[in-house]
């Protein structure tokens, strides 16, 4: 994870930039979802994020929103951003540990469950 000055994650640089790539894929997953509306499912998808569990939207910028989740047991941040692309009828989705190298799957659990509520129109787990 690249860091700025302040030991902050640099996220998404501004609005036409594609979320950064993973560089450690092991505690790190980014997927590129296709969808029919972008901005319908893009305003489902924050009302999935602010309806999970130990998971707080801290910036909402128009096709942007970057949350911090908390992870269960020992309560590491993991940050999520949701990227909708109108033009390419796409939602870019990247969830990544802020500390060590490896995430025992938990950001892949969290793409899948968002993709599968996603898909379901269930906002509540």
């Amino acid at each position: 994870m690249v860091l700025n000055f302040l030991g902050e994650p640099i996220l998404a640089l501004n609005n036409t930039a594609e979320l950064p790539k993973c560089v450690v894929k092991t505690h790190c997953v980014r997927v590129d979802w296709k969808v029919n509306d972008t901005e319908a499912s893009f305003k489902k998808a924050i009302e999935i994020v602010k309806n999970t569990p130990r998971t707080e939207i801290i910036e909402e910028d128009g096709d942007y929103i970057h949350a911090e989740a908390k992870t269960r047991w020992i309560h590491y941040i993991d940050d999520l951003e949701i990227k909708a692309f109108p033009e390419k009828n796409m939602l870019q989705v990247r969830s990544e540990s802020r500390v060590g190298i490896g995430d025992n799957g938990v950001n892949q659990k969290r793409i899948d469950n968002l993709a599968y509520r996603l898909m379901t129109n269930q906002t509540i787990p």
